[in-house]
């Protein structure tokens, strides 16, 4: 493999390579459970009562593997395309195909860095994820899908709970919000300030189903952390606990890869 220095967007690499003639998909979007928080009162809820009835599957959950359609976008760019996905708590690796099974691209992030592969154009980039120019769509696809489906809620992590209607909304001493619905307990929304260093502000999560035995959202769509860019997710199929092969991308033995 050869391999050269190059500096190029990754939306610009993530749109050829791996969203590149890909036919439209209609995926309903989940909608803010809060726009505002104006309304919202203290709550006489103890957060640690809240928090302890909050799926978390921080141990239960080591694999998932399915299929979904997502939406990706940002200013004046939108594209559809049809994600097959596999992790672990190491690594994720998501291959996009159009609606008749053609093959676009991968991605692979083990946390550090983001390997992308644009089987269109025949060559393939890594990028770090500390890359200060990794923004947008590009810090979007670095995040590892097991870990975004069920984001562990701790009671030491809140610094007050406030109530409105059918909404608890638990403010974290991070400066982050997570709105948990009061009837299911379930995380329907989570918004995290840019100080954080995450790479989205804000997950809502929809459409909630069991899958052997753990309770799981269909619906995902996930902003950028400058809320610029987004990627709205239906999930079609989900394993839970696969077995799962070494996640890896098999390069053509003479393909460049580019280096960011």
């Amino acid at each position: 493999m050869s391999i050269v220095v190059k500096r190029r967007s990754i939306f610009g690499i993530l749109l050829m390579a791996v969203l590149y003639l890909f036919s439209a998909c209609a995926t309903s979007k989940p909608e803010p459970v809060a726009a505002g928080t104006n309304e919202f009162k203290p709550s006489e809820t103890p957060a640690d009562s809240i928090a302890t009835q909050i799926p978390d599957y921080s141990t239960s959950l080591e694999t998932v593997k399915g299929k979904g359609k997502a939406i990706i976008s940002e200013p004046e760019n939108s594209q559809r395309a049809t994600l097959y996905f596999a992790s672990n708590r190491q690594k994720s690796l998501i291959t996009a195909k159009n609606s008749i099974g053609i093959e676009g691209g991968q991605l692979l992030t083990d946390g550090d860095s983001l390997l992308v592969y644009n089987k269109v154009d025949d060559y393939a980039q890594i990028i770090s994820i500390q890359n200060n120019d990794l923004q947008r769509i590009n810090n979007l696809a670095s995040i590892n899908l097991l870990e975004i489906l069920n984001i562990p809620v701790r009671a030491e992590q809140i610094e007050d709970v406030l109530e409105h209607e059918n909404t608890y909304m638990l403010r974290l001493k991070s400066g982050g919000k997570i709105f948990v619905n009061k009837k299911t307990l379930l995380v329907r929304q989570i918004d995290q300030p840019s100080t954080t260093g995450l790479p989205y502000s804000r997950i809502l999560y929809d459409a909630y189903d069991k899958v052997n035995g753990l309770t799981l959202p269909r619906k995902i769509t996930i902003f950028s952390a400058d809320k610029s860019a987004k990627i709205n997710l239906l999930i079609q199929s989900l394993q839970v606990n696969p077995k799962l092969n070494e996640l890896k991308i098999d390069l053509p033995p003479d393909i460049k890869i580019y280096r960011q």
